[in-house]
């Protein structure tokens, strides 16, 4: 997966209320392992896999961090540009341009619908260091309520190409670029109800559906949605202990 083309998704990172609570389930679902706490950056640490850094994992900070989450982050050549383009294109910063040092930079900006995206500028770390396996994001996600303005952001800001898949009030829904190159996609959340909150999810790929989710349950998560048979692979919607969700996903047998 590349990590320095604009627009692609680089970074996840969970903002949890309960951090011990956080390594436990998915170290105990995905075999995740975290880095030891920075405390000069709030006590962030990584998520790895085999090794291998996967996401960032942040204690709640109130008013620093935000409420409890999983966001993304894409990839740009330059988060001052980012922010300038952002601005242009009518949408906000509201996290301007950021070192971190030994890293990169890191911006958030949010699009006139008010959604948030975050973007980060590699110097020298990529992000995500994957290569499809069990336990690894394999696909990522936006949920919009303006699903026109969050497209024509995502494409003068962080450069994507939306590629609509479908078009109707069911089922609105674009991906970055041509099936076969795409990482990333765009669903239409307009008609989910007022109380559902724009965001971004990432996909994590599992061998076994039945077994995935009778862990998620048995390390005090839950599920939210399916299992969904899809063309796209088998979908769950699961939540861990404090409540932050993702999607769990076994792609189609080639």
């Amino acid at each position: 997966m590349q990590h320095t083309t604009l627009g692609h998704p680089c970074w996840i990172e969970l903002v949890t209320a309960d951090r011990d609570k956080a390594v436990a389930f998915y170290g105990g679902l995905f075999g995740w392992t975290t880095t030891e706490p920075v405390a000069e950056f709030g006590g962030y640490s990584q998520f790895l896999h085999e090794g291998r850094p996967l996401g960032g994992l942040m204690p709640e900070v109130p008013g620093m961090t935000g409420d409890p989450t999983w966001s993304v982050y894409l990839a740009t050549p330059s988060t001052a540009d980012t922010a300038a383009r952002a601005t242009e294109a009518g949408g906000s910063v509201p996290v301007p341009p950021m070192e971190i040092p030994g890293l990169g930079h890191m911006v958030v900006v949010a699009d006139s619908s008010g959604m948030v995206h975050g973007g980060w500028q590699a110097a020298p770390f990529t992000g995500i260091d994957t290569d499809s396996r069990p336990g690894e994001p394999i696909w990522f996600e936006a949920y919009s309520k303006d699903f026109g303005a969050t497209s024509d952001f995502l494409r003068d800001v962080f450069g994507w190409s939306p590629d609509l898949v479908g078009d109707t009030d069911e089922f609105r829904y674009a991906t970055n670029g041509p099936a076969g190159t795409a990482q990333a996609g765009l669903m239409d959340a307009s008609g989910w109800g007022e109380e559902f909150q724009p965001a971004w999810t990432a996909y994590v790929k599992v061998e076994d559906m039945d077994a995935a989710i009778a862990r998620v349950i048995e390390l005090g998560g839950s599920v939210v949605n399916g299992p969904d048979d899809t063309p796209y692979g088998l979908l769950t919607e699961i939540a861990d202990p404090a409540g932050q969700q993702l999607k769990i996903m076994v792609p189609p047998q080639d």
